[in-house]
């Protein structure tokens, strides 16, 4: 009797086993195929491969046993099952399916999760919700940053962070410091809406890397890639004051890893209006030219060397003040107040690296730029 229970005993695992098969799903070349479906043909039973394209099914009440694996990209296997208890799938690659293609909606505002400062990167989703002609305006439809007139008479504006001036805050070009000193006043607005591609702004004390500005928080505007942009863009604005701008960019692949993205903008003045008859006007005459070239080579996310080459020009003039004030003639004038602001800033910025893998890197960033600037507020000349 011993014996028989000790039989018995024994058998019950084998009998327990019985009751589901074990395989495994490779493809040609011996590589498991995580993630593929294996069912018994005519039912919803079934499991999904692990890691290493393993699986376990059930065999319970089964009664046609021939078993199914398929995966994305790869022929559908049937094996007639019998009496084993582990089986072996290879599949054959197909090129039934040749392209996948992925579309999605970026969120307007996204909030870095990893970063340790708080960190907000508004996306061209939201760029694209007002027409903003300049810097100042991308801020116009949320309340990260809000730009605020610092001059009526010349419309001169900041970018105020957590209720503080703008000059608690740094802005940054690329990650460089080219609106700084005296190009702040009107440095937010000589940059046009079209070149822009995401903001990223940082809330609070931040690094000092690119220099001590940043108490009350960063800026950094991230300018349009030359290897991943329009090849052609045209934008025109009038606003109700008939202050005219156009802009224009004009990508170029130019080979051997080489691209070129050109801008240009220009703003023309408004016509004089005086709604609130205070014989001041309502928007200064505004005129600016600005051209903008970008010569890139790599991607600083490969392996090799990269480089990005960026020039620009600004030449601006603001009239403000009285109706009948004329700039050539009325300059420090004491019967006709009038402001006048006349502004010539070339501007270079250079980032050039080597990355020898995932986590190693080498780079060098450079920038300059001068400013040239020539004032009258009333009588007083800078």
């Amino acid at each position: 009797m011993r014996y028989i229970i000790l039989c018995v005993l024994c058998l019950c695992p084998v009998l327990v086993h019985a009751q589901s098969i074990k395989g495994t799903v490779l493809n040609q070349d011996s590589q498991p195929l995580a993630g593929a479906s294996v069912y018994w043909l005519g039912t919803t039973v079934g499991v999904t491969a692990n890691a290493q394209g393993q699986f376990e099914l059930t065999t319970e009440d089964i009664t046609d046993r021939r078993l199914i694996a398929s995966y994305v990209g790869y022929g559908t296997d049937t094996l007639a099952v019998e009496h084993q208890n582990e089986v072996e799938f290879r599949l054959e690659a197909t090129d039934a399916i040749k392209n996948v293609t992925v579309t999605g909606t970026r969120p307007g505002v996204i909030l870095a999760q990893d970063a340790p400062i708080k960190t907000e990167q508004i996306t061209q989703t939201e760029l694209r919700k007002a027409a903003c002609c300049d810097l100042a305006g991308c801020f116009e439809t949320q309340t990260t940053v809000q730009p605020h007139a610092t001059n009526v008479i010349t419309n001169s504006k900041e970018l105020r962070i957590l209720g503080l001036s703008g000059v608690y805050n740094q802005i940054l070009v690329d990650g460089l410091p080219m609106i700084q000193g005296l190009s702040y006043t009107y440095g937010i607005s000589s940059i046009p809406g079209t070149l822009v591609d995401n903001i990223y702004v940082a809330k609070g004390a931040n690094s000092v890397l690119q220099g001590y500005e940043s108490i009350s928080g960063q800026i950094n505007v991230d300018t349009r890639d030359a290897g991943n942009t329009d090849d052609l863009l045209l934008n025109v604005y009038l606003n109700s004051f008939f202050e005219k701008q156009v802009n224009a960019n004009v990508s170029l692949d130019l080979g051997s890893g080489w691209n070129n993205l050109t801008a240009i903008h220009t703003t023309q003045p408004a016509d004089k209006h005086d709604k609130d008859d205070d014989n001041i006007l309502d928007l200064p005459q505004t005129t600016r030219y600005m051209l903008y070239n970008e010569l890139a080579y790599g991607d600083e996310s490969q392996q090799g060397w990269n480089s990005t080459i960026s020039l620009r020009y600004l030449s601006e003039e603001r009239v403000g003040g009285q109706m009948t004030y004329n700039a050539e003639s009325d300059q420090g004038s004491t019967e006709v107040y009038g402001q006048t602001v006349e502004i010539q800033q070339p501007e270079i910025w250079v980032k050039s690296g080597y990355r020898w893998d995932a986590n190693n890197r080498i780079s060098a960033n450079v920038s300059a730029f001068t400013q040239a600037q020539h004032s009258y507020f009333g009588t007083v000349k800078y």
